[in-house]
C-alpha cells in the first residue's frame, strides 16, 4: 500500500490537510472532510443550510456551516499563499478578520473552483450545470454535478 503525499496548508493560528489523489482532493480540518470530485463534492461535517445563486451565464451554491472551521495542528506549513498541489491550485488568503481557501479546479471538473472561509463553503460554476443533493441532514452533504 502506498501513502498519499499529504501537504498542509496555513489556517489562521494552525493548518489544513490536503491530500490529493489523481482524481481527488481531500481538505481536512478537526471538525470538517470535503471532498473534491471531477462530478461531485462530499461535505463531511454539520451545516445548517444550503442556497443557490443565479446571475447571468455563473451559479453560485453556498453550503453554511454550523460551526467554524476549525484547524488542525500540522507538523508543518507547506502553503502560506499560493502553490500547486497536485492538479489543483491552491490560495490562501488571510484578511486578519476572515480566512479564505480558494481552490482551482482541473478543466476535467464540472465546476471553476471552490472558496472556503470559516463558516462556509462556495462552489462557482456555469448556470447550466444542474445540481443534485444527497443528504444526512446537517450532518453530511453530497452534491452531484451534471
Amino acid at each position: 500500500m502506498r501513502r498519499r503525499a499529504t501537504f498542509y496548508v496555513r489556517w489562521g493560528r494552525g493548518g489544513l490537510e490536503l491530500e490529493p489523489s489523481s482524481q481527488a482532493l481531500i481538505i481536512r480540518a478537526k471538525n470538517y472532510e470535503i471532498m473534491l470530485e471531477p462530478r461531485s463534492i462530499l461535505i463531511n461535517g454539520q451545516y445548517s443550510g444550503k442556497r443557490e445563486i443565479e446571475h447571468m451565464n455563473r451559479k453560485t451554491i453556498f453550503i453554511d456551516f454550523a460551526e467554524k472551521v476549525k484547524p488542525i495542528n500540522p507538523p508543518r506549513i507547506d502553503i502560506s499563499g499560493r502553490n500547486y498541489v497536485g492538479n489543483f491550485e491552491v490560495i490562501y488568503t488571510d484578511l486578519e478578520f476572515e480566512h479564505y481557501l480558494t481552490i482551482l479546479t482541473p478543466a476535467e471538473y464540472l465546476y471553476d473552483y471552490v472558496v472556503l472561509t470559516t463558516e462556509e463553503f462556495m462552489i462557482y460554476m456555469q448556470a447550466k450545470r444542474q445540481v443534485f443533493y444527497e443528504e444526512e441532514p446537517f450532518e453530511k452533504i453530497i452534491l452531484y454535478i451534471k
